[in-house]
């Protein structure tokens, strides 16, 4: 038994995700687990009672909110930890992650680390890269957008925790928060996360959310930070360094992502104008 690994809480935040099973198993046994299910389904539910019925440390909990956000701040605060990391369902740790982040944590409250796709052909054969990329960006100027991210509990809460209408980005708003108040991420290059295979419905379908997100940003801070994270994808100099360092297909799917993630945002606009008027309606009627 690992002494600095049992004070850390690992919480998993799931609705329906088949991969669930292979998150939970990187877990060590003596580990305190908090599998937290936002409006899950019935598969999801009976992987996790039965993980808690089985495992020591594994504790379930549930709400009826749906998203990231709401799955995060259930967990950690059910969690009976200070050191708090958190595993996407579709990821897994390495053996010595959670040593790494425990250390890490002694000397800071908010740690990253580095996340690996695993390739299994087709679309995830370069829809990878882009973490490989994140990874030498965060060793340079780290910020805590997940996967592979470690707190102190009190610190994450003291914040606010994750803004739960957020959506998809709820790590982007958190994290300018964080910078607002001049706080910093330190990198941990020795804590690792392995993300399950990108394909191109779940590329799609995660940065049309992505792009949603970042409209709920620019809207609740009357600013463009999301707009300019949605158009990064099309700058000429991200598209010229993608086609140097990764090749041509690295910049079809940047342009193809570019789209869904301006795609998420305009129909969020459009979602607000509707909701909108149809409150109008409603107050006239």
């Amino acid at each position: 038994m690992n002494a600095a690994r049992t004070q850390i809480s690992v919480v998993t935040p799931v609705r329906d995700d088949p991969r669930l099973v292979n998150a939970l198993c990187s877990v060590p046994a003596d580990v305190e687990l908090v599998v937290a299910m936002t409006r899950p389904s019935e598969r999801t539910r009976r992987v996790a009672c039965r993980f808690e019925k089985n495992r020591p440390n594994v504790k379930v909990c549930e709400t009826n909110e749906v998203g990231m956000a709401a799955g995060v701040n259930l967990g950690v605060r059910a969690a009976s930890h200070e050191k708090m990391v958190i595993l996407d369902s579709d990821c897994t740790l390495t053996a010595r992650t959670l040593e790494v982040y425990a250390a890490a944590l002694n000397e800071a409250e908010f740690v990253r680390g580095k996340t690996f796709v695993r390739r299994s052909g087709g679309w995830s054969r370069f829809a990878g890269l882009g973490q490989e990329e994140l990874n030498l960006v965060f060793a340079r100027c780290a910020r805590l957008i997940g996967p592979s991210i470690a707190f102190r509990k009190s610190a994450f809460l003291g914040l606010g925790g994750y803004d739960e209408r957020s959506g998809a980005s709820c790590d982007h708003e958190f994290v300018l928060r964080m910078e607002e108040r001049g706080i910093r991420t330190h990198f941990a290059p020795e804590a690792v996360v392995w993300h399950q295979p990108i394909t191109f419905k779940i590329d799609c379908c995660s940065h049309i959310g992505y792009g949603r997100s970042m409209r709920y940003i620019d809207v609740k801070r009357g600013s463009l930070y999301g707009l300019r994270v949605c158009l990064l994808r099309w700058y000429p100099q991200t598209l010229a360094l993608k086609l140097v360092r990764r090749g041509p297909l690295s910049v079809i799917r940047s342009i193809l992502m570019g789209a869904a993630m301006l795609y998420g945002y305009g129909n969020e606009i459009v979602a607000k104008k509707l909701e909108f008027s149809s409150s109008e309606v409603a107050r006239d009627i």
